[in-house]
């Protein structure tokens, strides 16, 4: 997919993925198996439930966005601020490595129970999930700074918010990026975990009547569009990376002729 927004094209790739297909369509011809259907039958269903499909796709975009959205604007000040405030992120931090280890998929019960079937409850799994990698990501990021920025901020004598707004956020971004693109993947994998629990729509319900169904072809068809949506989702991520840290990586490739 970045390849492809760059305007250059991954030809062996393309051509790896087509020989991919060929093998999957002979083999499944060769196999005649109800568990094993043909590429052809699945790209057929795609195009035939073309309408059922892109509705779940939008859904389960709408609800991986809002959770990941939630999940930004919380975490993102609250990472900068534990990782400048010392006192605060050594009381704030061990609650942090605590709660980290345990499944997002852990909170669907708490989350049903408290909030019932509906949109909150599977926001909350998500909102969980990708919370952690941007707060832990951001505290490291802004531990890590040269010491030269801490001279220059004292010096310009700026305040606390000024400092942390001013000189961490942009000497951060990079590591910080990194963690939102791991939210990111990880806001989109647990909106589907979370409807094929529970929900009325979305790709995770779609796949979820397609297994209570024992429709093989319909179950296959979920699983392509899954895998198409996170390599787009994938490759805008990337692109906005390359976008919005274009300096550091200019800086970072002056460094390395120097």
């Amino acid at each position: 997919m970045d390849r492809f927004i760059n305007g250059r094209i991954n030809w062996p790739g393309i051509i790896f993925i087509l020989l991919i297909l060929v093998v999957w369509e002979v083999w499944a011809m060769i196999a005649d198996s109800f568990y094993f259907p043909r590429a052809s039958a699945v790209a057929m269903t795609i195009v035939e439930d073309w309408g059922n499909l892109w509705a779940a796709t939008l859904d389960t975009l709408r609800r991986a966005a809002i959770g990941f959205a939630i999940a930004l604007v919380t975490m993102l000040p609250l990472g900068i601020v534990l990782g400048r405030v010392r006192v605060l992120g050594e009381i704030v931090e061990p609650v942090l490595e605590f709660f980290r280890p345990l499944p997002p998929i852990a909170v669907v019960p708490l989350a049903i129970m408290l909030l019932g079937i509906g949109d909150a409850a599977k926001l909350v799994v998500v909102v969980w999930g990708a919370s952690f990698p941007i707060v832990i990501n951001t505290i490291d990021a802004v531990k890590v700074q040269d010491p030269m920025q801490a001279r220059l901020a004292r010096s310009l004598r700026l305040t606390t918010w000024e400092r942390m707004t001013m000189i961490d956020l942009p000497a951060a971004l990079p590591r910080i990026f990194a963690g939102i693109k791991l939210g990111i993947t990880v806001a989109l994998l647990l909106t589907v975990v979370s409807e094929i629990i529970v929900s009325t729509n979305g790709l995770g319900d779609y796949l979820r009547i397609a297994q209570s169904d024992f429709s093989m072809t319909r179950v296959m068809t979920a699983l392509i569009v899954i895998a198409i949506v996170s390599v787009i989702v994938n490759g805008a991520t990337n692109w906005a990376n390359r976008r919005l840290l274009d300096w550091h990586y200019r800086r970072s490739a002056l460094a390395g002729r120097q």
